[in-house]
């Protein structure tokens, strides 16, 4: 009796139990539904193809920086690169003009002075090469920029006014697209009464301060014969400064640093930076100089063609002796007619 009384106890206590596993499984499988939607809504989000912004024009600086905070690392390259497609379509001119533009802009509505004038200048050198790459540099003009002031306008003292003033300045010049395209620049408050640069600043722009910064673009011919001009120089550089003393340098001491052809010219320019002299007594130096430069005009003779749709003619090589103070040394060579 007692072994009958005692089954029914288990089978009664497992009869109240069941309700409560099952219970417990239904909010189980309630809950990994739930955790199964939030995943598929977070796949689904992070799967959406991010919406960067289409550009006909160039955005203004504070246009750019506001976009560029709300977009992932691949949403801003991929804006930047439509900035600096566009880039590429402007001019030396085109950038000029449109610094000046946002310039006046600022100045006309800055209080404590009245500026009268904005002037630009501006150099392109397209023919500078990347440091450390056989690229062509995407940041090639230098600018001058003066904005002149009357300084019977100040409204307190001088110095304390036109300071920030030209911090303000150098904010605006670094913000503007056209910046990206700036190698240096040299920023001036000019009395208007003396023509004098009260107020100045060197290297204002930084360029696109970005790892993912473009070449500038070249031909296919050109980009053979600037390959191999910088593999012979890179190669040389290891040859004659090597070891200790110059193993952890995080820059070349021979280096190219100019190369091309300028428009309906028939000159290769080649032009290599040298940073120090080597152990040798410097006329044996100079003819290891030479030597490189042959090296380079038989490199390029082998590349006919190139040479050929270039119209190239002649290749002149050029080694600035940065540490002397003597004139640069420069060598010509004809590369065959055309």
């Amino acid at each position: 009796m007692k072994k009958h009384t005692g089954l029914l106890f288990l089978l009664a206590l497992l009869l109240l139990l069941a309700p409560g596993c099952r219970q417990e499984k239904g909010e189980k499988t309630s809950n990994e539904q739930k955790e199964d939607v939030q995943q598929e809504q977070t796949d689904e989000k992070d799967g959406e193809e991010e919406k960067v912004p289409t550009l006909t024009a160039l955005p203004t600086g504070e246009e750019r920086m506001g976009t560029l905070q709300n977009l992932s690392e691949e949403g801003r390259r991929a804006y930047n690169d439509q900035i600096y497609a566009l880039l590429n379509e402007c001019s030396s001119q085109d950038i000029q003009d449109g610094l000046k533009k946002e310039l006046e802009t600022w100045s006309s509505q800055v209080e404590g002075v009245t500026f009268t004038d904005v002037s630009i200048e501006v150099y392109q050198d397209p023919l500078l090469v990347q440091d450390g790459t056989d690229k062509r540099q995407y940041r090639n003009i230098t600018s001058n920029i003066q904005l002149f002031y009357d300084p019977t306008s100040i409204d307190g003292e001088e110095k304390q006014v036109m300071e920030p003033l030209l911090e303000e300045a150098r904010q605006i010049i670094r913000q503007s697209p056209y910046s990206l395209r700036l190698d240096t620049t040299w920023l001036a408050f000019v009395d208007q009464d003396t023509d004098y640069p009260n107020y100045t600043m060197d290297n204002v722009s930084w360029g696109t301060n970005d790892a993912n910064e473009p070449a500038s673009p070249i031909s296919p011919e050109e980009q053979t014969l600037q390959t191999l001009a910088y593999e012979k120089i890179a190669a040389f550089n290891g040859q004659e400064f090597s070891g200790e003393n110059y193993e952890m340098l995080p820059y070349s001491i021979v280096y190219l640093y100019r190369f091309g052809v300028t428009q309906d010219s028939p000159v290769l320019e080649c032009e290599v930076r040298i940073q120090e002299q080597n152990s040798d007594d410097p006329q044996v130096f100079a003819q290891k100089l030479e030597a490189l430069a042959q090296e380079l005009a038989d490199g390029w003779m082998g590349e006919s063609a190139a040479l050929d749709t270039l119209g190239i003619t002649t290749a002149r090589i050029t080694f600035d002796l940065r540490y002397s103070s003597g004139d640069p040394l420069i060598y010509e060579f004809p590369l065959g007619g055309v």
